[in-house]
């Protein structure tokens, strides 16, 4: 073969290799590959991964002392205590012998019957598969639990001599009780602590809650406070991140593409809001004027089925690696699980919604959530952060001020009937009408619950966190001044 052929073969190889390491190149970086296969590593982690034990709380604890004489609780350590003593879930890991358990279904009727003698009740705002309980909170699961599909509600009843925990499954509205075989020594009232644990509570003191049906003789059994102190204050806030403040921004994208944006387009609009966007828009950044932060990425296929813990330990890794659950300045804010709902879309998968909580009070948006994120085929395809940021010495300097008594629960019901009533008649709920009689009675028939904490208002001229009562009438919560009663806002689940 002569020289010239020789070379010119070479040149027609290396131009074929060429076209072809243009084409792998192209499809390598436009192509349908995950971008999670593609982009540079993201930032370390910069908070410790939250356990979903942590997380898992419910929205209240009820206590029940016998002859109607109630009190409410919030979750904090009464709930779960990392030291393992005095817990709710300490003694449901004493509950058992697995091996001993019966299941059955009860009535409605009989369900009540047990919350009212002495009794502790813990009640979620969402629906928990039981397997995935018993697993967080190292309960046994016999296959007697099998029959039960989610737990809503879990409590402890001095019924049946102590020896038996009552589940409520709201998903398909049934109601169990799991009967343990006999203890041993019958003075203990069971295998658990469950009396102890009450009968500490009634020795600190409480505030007393009463029925609504035995203040107002209207038919609801929502239970209200008499009275109740806080030292919680108004304090100034700022959100996390506002789309002007490049660094803290660029900090941001950095946990979302890493610290190399070579490949990522920035755009910023007339308005202020900048966006982050690889590809063709497989992942997307938004930093809004309002200081939120949302994300998306496009699910590429996938038939990963995750469980209900599985989806959300991966959606604590993702919160953990993308800003955790500290403002950028370091606002120590608590997380817990607000809701849940499966299969968003029809998607394999779910998505959770995050609240947050300031000295063990919780903070209320008016309008957004601190973190929203969505698991689908075991991936995160959506997320969205509206943190806030606040002084944490001036939290605690002002929380340790004396103690004041809120404005009655029961009175502010009267104060803003007119208002609570308009907005059942916006919503089509009651007809029109100037009988207070009538009104009260709409209105105090359909509260489903009365709390205290904080309300980030949604008014954009707001700088203040405010201290607030939280009235949830059907599906809507409403916020009033603490101390005075005002309406504040309201915002409908």
């Amino acid at each position: 073969m002569s020289k010239p052929s020789m070379i010119e073969k070479v040149k027609n190889l290396s131009l074929v290799v060429l076209f072809l390491t243009t084409v792998l190149l192209l499809y390598f970086f436009w192509g349908n590959l995950s971008f999670e296969d593609i982009k540079t590593p993201a930032a370390p982690v910069i908070g410790e991964e939250t356990k979903p034990i942590k997380l898992l709380k419910p929205e209240q604890l009820v206590i029940n002392f016998g002859a109607d004489n109630y009190t409410v609780q919030p979750p904090a350590e009464l709930w779960y205590n990392e030291n393992e003593k005095d817990s709710f879930v300490e003694e449901l890991g004493r509950f058992g012998p697995a091996e001993n358990i019966l299941v059955e279904d009860i009535t409605y009727d009989k369900y009540q019957q047990v919350k009212g003698i002495e009794s502790i009740w813990a009640k979620f705002n969402y629906n928990i598969p039981i397997s995935d309980f018993c697993s967080t909170f190292a309960m046994d699961k016999p296959q007697s639990f099998d029959v039960i599909e989610t737990v809503t509600e879990i409590g402890y009843s001095t019924a049946d001599r102590g020896n038996s925990l009552f589940i409520y499954d709201g998903k398909n509205e049934k109601r169990y009780r799991l009967l343990a075989e006999d203890p041993k020594n019958l003075d203990n009232k069971g295998n658990t602590e469950f009396p102890a644990l009450i009968d500490s509570i009634e020795a600190e003191g409480y505030n007393i809650y009463y029925p609504i049906s035995s203040i107002m003789r209207i038919a609801n059994e929502t239970l209200v406070p008499l009275s109740v102190e806080a030292n919680l204050r108004s304090f100034p806030y700022l959100q996390d991140t506002y789309s002007y403040q490049t660094e803290k921004v660029k900090t941001m994208a950095e946990k979302f593409f890493g610290k190399n944006l070579d490949f990522v387009r920035e755009i910023k609009e007339e308005n202020g809001t900048v966006i982050y966007m690889y590809g063709y828009g497989q992942n997307v950044l938004i930093v809004n004027t309002d200081g939120g932060l949302e994300y998306k990425e496009t699910q590429l296929g996938g038939n990963t089925e995750q469980s209900f813990s599985g989806a959300l330990e991966t959606a604590l890794r993702f919160i953990a690696s993308h800003g955790s659950w500290e403002s950028i300045e370091g606002a120590k804010l608590t997380p817990y699980l607000k809701s849940v709902v499966p299969k968003p879309g029809n998607e394999k998968g779910y998505r959770f919604t995050f609240g947050v909580e300031i000295n063990g009070n919780r903070l209320y948006y008016e309008e957004g959530n601190p973190i929203t994120i969505e698991v689908i085929s075991g991936k995160v395809t959506y997320f969205k952060r509206q943190l806030i940021d606040f002084d944490q010495e001036d939290i605690e300097a002002i929380e340790t001020d004396g103690a004041e008594e809120a404005f009655s629960a029961v009175n502010l019901l009267a104060q803003n009937l007119k208002y609570l009533y308009k907005h059942l008649l916006h919503s089509e709920e009651v007809t029109a009408t100037e009988d207070s009689d009538v009104m009260l009675e709409a209105v105090a028939s359909r509260v489903k619950n009365i709390k205290i904490g904080y309300v980030k208002p949604a008014a954009a001229e707001a700088a203040e966190i405010q201290p607030a009562w939280v009235i949830t009438v059907n599906n809507t919560e409403f916020y009033f001044d603490l101390y005075a009663a005002d309406p504040i806002g309201y915002s409908k689940e």
